[in-house]
């Protein structure tokens, strides 16, 4: 078994350590055009020892960097870059027998690897091969290895090359790998040791807005409110802090009337992003004013970190991965976009400090690749000279806090996607020239892209510095580090690609133009309209989805018109588009006038399937739907007949169904509610909450968790509230009925045992005790900060019984 593979993040560390030749290089006239001619060599390294049947790599490398040549972009090179092909290597095993491998293209330093697959005990040889090669050139380029060379135009030649031949043995018993460390079932804490990667599956953040999706790079159509990593399967809390003293019973005068609390209302708990393992928050001011400054909690303990009265909260955290042939793994940042803003929202631009700023000059000539460096980085005392700027984005360290750098000129609107790389992206569809008619195109905003990379040539290219400095690149964008540096958003677009028009279908009742349904980073776009279907006839609903696979980038796939379901003209329409779900091929409405959740449409036909029976939901559903889409179900609640229903998409069969009965007579509404789905680690969470809740609020366990395969409760506590975020196992939430914070997950214990006596005769009794107790550090913490008790040393709770006693 043989497996070809393109250059991986680990193999490109290896040959940038080992790419190290330099070239000789001659020139030789050829009737008045120059040929440069290169002697090449190649080298290639297999795992000196390997089981039989076991995977191996078998590096491959050149000691020329592949240099770029007018039809590279055709070869399939590694990200659009330069590469070498037509590379094999030649394998002998034990008994004699050769095979030839045909490579793929390189990556750009030349280099690449083979997972090969031994079935004989005994000795193997390995060669690989480099054939002659023209590189042809109209334009000049900077090339070379540690000085980059400006070549003119003109045909260079590079030499065959064969590798001296290696071995490597292959033994009966498989090489063991390296031991991974068992997944925590215990309490734990970050940093989470680089050696213990397993881990990563209990792992997560909470970054907020778009990021908190599944799958990550999408929109439209996908699991909202998803937290990655672990979350906790019992009510054990971890700890408790006030954060405003909502809820709490006031005075003798006025009975069970309760402290004035959120909701609808000004108070509220305004906390997220959760990265590496602290809260921030926007703390309360006054009963009526939430801007109270910008605080930082310990996720673990709840102890505060940082307070800044006059701070602002960010508005969104970020995991970048940048993987360049220079540089590899995960930058953590806080952005701010200004007051109001939230994650895309643009909001009040953030005022930029200080007032003398550096401005990389650069222009972006073609949309996808790196702009060009137009001139010196240039210095603007923005008091003296103004300059417009648009909406600015603030980058911030997640570690330290301090500023990195500024975006201004961010592109405003769009459908905001967090990429599969942490790319923070928008998708627009412009008309670029309305006054010719339609002109649509799609382009896509990357905050990666633009000048946040060294240089636009040469190893700066591959350098991931937003905040400055370079090493080995030419015409760099900025200078040393400075933390005023002032990125040009207008050369951050990464597509911006022709498109068909997305006038949907032309009638005399009433025309749409399609909005954007559905992302799926790197694979389609999904555009539509919802049509309409009324007393005064039917306008067709119309869906087309356009390819964003490389290359072929606003290519239609399909496209299909459905007559959507009947909906009267009233003000309170009866019928609500619910959107699109693209893994499950369809479109989702539901009506709560009718009791129908959902109504299910095919995406590819426009043909119906089916609907939910409306004899079957309660009445309190008019009040409101809930829809989650996750796996193959489209799971439905109405918020305030506490019913939740998983359907499987296609067929309409129902796969569960909870009711969350109401417990006690307190609730006006039967069932407890069940408002607000949060998913994670195979498990639902609702929450319990109000446009404006009464006074004193009802009391019932409106904090749930089931497993959202089956349905069945696994645990459920006293709780009013919603906001809920998940990260690292812990819960976190607002609870209305006292106005403390909330840490739900797991904790550390301890068991002893004793016998007595020490000493005992055979076949006498001994009696043997034991304790099981709690040992989390934490618990209640007071309003200055302060652990007012602690659950160290308690009695151990089953889970079975968190909620009575917890």
């Amino acid at each position: 078994m043989e497996t070809v593979r393109n250059k991986t993040a680990i193999a490109i560390a290896l040959f940038l350590t080992l790419t190290i030749a330099v070239s000789i290089v001659a020139i030789l006239p050829t009737n008045a055009q120059t040929v440069t001619e290169y002697l090449t060599h190649i080298y290639v390294a297999p795992k000196p020892l390997i089981g039989v049947g076991q995977e191996m790599l078998i590096v491959y490398f050149t000691d020329q960097m592949a240099m770029p040549c007018d039809l590279d972009y055709t070869l399939g090179g590694v990200d659009g870059r330069e590469t070498w092909v037509g590379l094999t290597l030649t394998i002998t095993s034990p008994d004699g027998t050769s095979e030839t491998i045909d490579l793929p293209p390189t990556d750009p330093v030349g280099a690449g690897y083979y997972v090969y697959v031994p079935t004989d005990v005994g000795e193997y040889s390995v060669q690989a091969h480099f054939p002659a090669t023209w590189k042809n050139r109209t334009d000049y380029i900077l090339y070379g290895y540690s000085v980059y060379t400006r070549l003119p135009a003109g045909s260079y030649h590079f030499s065959a090359a064969d590798s001296e031949i290696a071995t490597f043995t292959v033994q009966a018993e498989a090489v063991t790998a390296w031991p991974d460390s068992p997944l925590p079932n215990d309490y734990w804490m970050r940093p989470i040791g680089g050696p213990a990667n397993t881990w990563s599956v209990v792992a997560g953040n909470w970054l907020e807005g778009a990021a908190n999706v599944y799958p990550q790079g999408s929109a439209g159509g996908n699991t909202a409110n998803y937290g990655y990593g672990a979350a906790p399967e019992s009510a054990h809390i971890l700890w408790t802090r006030t954060y405003y003293p909502t809820g709490s019973i006031v005075d003798e005068r006025f009975g069970s009337q309760a402290n004035y609390y959120g909701g609808y209302q000004a108070v509220n708990w305004n906390s997220g992003p959760i990265l590496d393992g602290k809260i921030h928050v926007t703390p309360q001011s006054t009963m009526h004013d939430s801007s109270g400054g910008y605080e930082i909690l310990d996720l673990y303990t709840g102890e505060q970190l940082f307070y800044d009265p006059e701070g602002t909260k960010p508005s969104f955290g970020q995991i970048y991965h940048y993987d360049s042939p220079n540089q590899h793994g995960c930058a953590l940042y806080l952005w701010n976009t200004g007051s109001g803003g939230g994650f895309f929202g643009g909001g009040t631009p953030v005022e930029i400090e200080p007032e003398v700023v550096q401005i990389p000059q650069a222009v972006l000539d073609e949309v996808g690749k790196l702009p060009r460096r137009t001139g010196s980085v240039q210095t603007v005392n923005l008091t003296e000279t103004p300059v417009e700027m648009g909406t600015v984005w603030e980058m911030l360290d997640a570690y330290t806090g301090n500023r990195i750098c500024y975006i201004a000129n961010v592109s405003s609107g769009g459908t905001a996607v967090y990429g599969e790389d942490g790319s923070i992206l928008r998708y627009n569809i412009v008309d670029l020239d309305p006054s010719a008619g339609v002109n649509y195109y799609l382009q896509v905003w990357n905050s990666s892209h633009g000048t946040m990379v060294s240089s636009q040539t040469g190893s700066g290219a591959w350098q991931w510095r937003p905040q400055g400095g370079t090493f080995g690149g030419s015409n760099a964008y900025l200078g040393a580090v400075a933390d005023n540096y002032v990125h040009d958003g207008q050369d951050f677009f990464s597509l911006n690609v022709s498109i068909p028009s997305l006038l949907g279908p032309r009638n005399a009742l009433l025309n749409q133009t399609a909005t954007v349904q559905a992302v799926r980073e790197g694979e389609y776009i999904i555009v539509g309209t919802t049509g309409r279907n009324n007393e005064l006839g039917i306008v067709q609903g119309w869906l087309m989805c356009l390819s964003l696979e490389r290359g072929s980038e606003g290519t239609k796939l399909w496209e299909t018109t459905f007559t959507p379901p009947f909906s009267s003209q009233d003000w309170y329409s009866s019928i609500n588009y619910v959107g699109v779900f693209p893994e499950q091929e369809v479109i989702v409405f539901n009506s709560n006038t009718e009791l129908i959740n959902p109504i299910v449409y095919d995406m590819k036909t426009g043909e119906k399937l089916w609907q939910s029976d409306p004899t079957t939901d309660q009445q309190l559903s008019y009040y409101g739907y809930q829809t989650l889409f996750y796996d193959d179900m489209i799971i439905t609640g109405g918020a305030h007949s506490g019913v939740v229903t998983a359907f499987e998409a296609k067929t309409g069969e129902v796969l569960w169904n909870y009711t969350a009965v109401g417990e006690g007579t307190d609730s006006p509404y039967g069932n407890d509610l069940a408002r607000g789905f949060y998913v994670a680690d195979g498990k639902l969470y609702t929450s319990v909450s109000e446009h404006s809740e009464s006074s004193p609020l009802w009391r019932t366990p409106g904090l749930k968790c089931l497993n959202i395969t089956t349905g069945e409760e696994l645990w459920k506590i006293l709780f009013w509230g919603r906001d809920i975020q998940i990260a690292d196992g812990i819960l976190t939430a607002w609870n209305y009925y006292d106005g403390q914070v909330y840490a739900f997950g797991k904790g550390p214990s301890a068991t002893t045992v004793t016998a007595s006596p020490d000493v005992s005769v055979h076949g006498s009794s001994v009696m043997i005790k034991g304790t099981v107790t709690d040992q989390t550090p934490t618990g209640r913490r007071n309003i200055n900060n302060e652990v007012q008790f602690t659950l160290e040393g308690t009695p151990a709770i089953s889970d079975a019984d968190m909620q009575a006693w917890m």
